[in-house]
């Protein structure tokens, strides 16, 4: 894992394909509602709806964003660690997920999470670990990540759970060894 190495303007990360349900479009509002304060947003996430992705670049410029907001497309995963360090906050305002595993990467760097109460999120984000808000409403979102940006004691607190957060999670072997072993059990049940 690349060392945490937030950069000054802070950095908002946003990982997750670009289609509707990823709420995109709420954070670009959201975050057109932040204008007044510094920070630079990334977008990663491949383009997979060519529609939606053009709405998006569209919406950045209409807000007066399309230079503090970059669209960074699908990258390669050394990119992407290079992204989560230099990160001070990963913001979703995903409007469904069922699991999402980019949560589980940014608790691993040690990024406080602004998302949305949706889905599995509200069973599996750490309370301490960051801000939940409603999806589809820009205006929480916005609030959520004014009060990141504004109060560093705040932001740190949510970082240091974030971290022990993301120390806690099991690692990939650990994964693996738990969906074999419930795939085994299962396939017992299923033969006897």
């Amino acid at each position: 894992m690349v060392p945490a190495a937030p950069t000054v303007p802070p950095l908002i990360l946003a990982v997750g394909i670009q289609v509707p349900r990823k709420g995109h479009d709420v954070l670009i509002k959201s975050l057109s509602r932040v204008q007044d304060l510094t920070w630079n947003a990334i977008i990663v996430g491949a383009p997979v709806d060519a529609k939606y992705a053009a709405e998006l670049v569209r919406l950045s410029q209409d807000t007066g964003l399309g230079d503090r907001i970059h669209f960074a497309g699908q990258v390669e995963r050394d990119a992407l660690q290079l992204l989560y360090a230099k990160a001070s906050l990963f913001a979703l305002a995903t409007r469904y997920e069922g699991y999402g595993i980019v949560f589980d990467e940014a608790l691993a760097h040690g990024l406080p999470i602004v998302t949305c109460a949706t889905g599995a999120v509200s069973d599996t984000e750490p309370k301490d670990a960051g801000l939940l808000t409603p999806p589809d409403n820009p205006n929480d979102f916005a609030d959520s990540l004014r009060s990141m940006l504004t109060n560093r004691d705040s932001l740190h607190s949510y970082a240091l759970a974030a971290k022990a957060a993301g120390q806690a999670l099991p690692g990939w072997p650990e994964t693996a060894a738990t969906i074999a072993s419930a795939l085994a059990t299962l396939q017992r049940a299923c033969t006897n």
